[in-house]
């Protein structure tokens, strides 16, 4: 079976009440960076031309996204601007967004342009996030038992081979469980590993981290410290 993936754009426009509380929003940082999901990247480009008084930077992801911008769950690197002062971007939820203060410490203002929330995601909520993280790497290092969560999915698999291998050096005992829709009851009932490992879809482990009455953590943030 072939799949096509087909790019869906937002057209509303921005109105003049959530751009003024944009404006309110940005109003202490003087150089910004603008990131945005596929979807809001005309709200984003719109808000650019339409806030005079700021300085906006809008760069390209080295990575997977394919336009100046654009961030996807996997890649904020459009959000690696050292001079700029904040981030604005406009997604749905915070998973998008919540890499960039994790990966870059800086705070960001997500303005969900369908709700018109504004949320600021602060350095110090995202260390919640990050201690969550290093603790289930932690874990990771010593386990036993480890599980590798997988997907059917096209493009929500993330090669674990080489993780697969060092944990196996290790003297780890290593399962893998394959889905196409991940089944948190399930994963909860196998009590007997230490820790998942996530190939699939990152916000897995990040947005969904709660559901999990076991660890988990993403095979990319473990691999520098078992693929040395």
């Amino acid at each position: 079976m072939e799949m096509m993936f087909v790019e869906a754009r937002y057209k509303d426009a921005v109105g003049d009440a959530l751009l003024g509380r944009i404006r309110e929003a940005i109003k202490p940082f003087k150089k910004i960076n603008l990131v945005s999901s596929i979807q809001y990247l005309n709200q984003m480009n719109w808000v650019r031309e339409n806030v005079k008084d700021k300085e906006f930077v809008i760069k390209q992801s080295r990575y997977r996204a394919m336009y100046p911008g654009q961030i996807l769950g996997c890649d904020v690197y459009a959000a690696d601007c050292e001079d700029c002062d904040a981030t604005l971007s406009f997604t749905q939820g915070i998973f998008h967004v919540l890499g960039i203060p994790i990966k870059f410490g800086k705070s960001v203002i997500n303005v969900d342009v369908e709700s018109e929330e504004i949320t600021e995601i602060s350095g110090e909520r995202a260390d919640t996030y990050r201690k969550k993280i290093m603790q289930a790497i932690g874990i990771a290092l010593s386990a036993k038992r480890v599980m590798f969560v997988e997907s059917t999915k096209s493009g929500q698999t993330y090669g674990a081979k080489l993780l697969k291998e060092a944990f196996k050096l290790r003297g780890a005992a290593v399962y893998s469980i394959l889905f196409d829709e991940i089944n948190f009851s399930r994963l909860n009932e196998l009590r007997d590993v230490d820790i998942f490992i996530n190939t699939a879809c990152q916000r897995i482990a990040i947005d969904d981290m709660e559901k999990i009455e076991k660890p988990i953590v993403n095979a990319e943030d473990l691999e520098p410290y078992l693929l040395k």
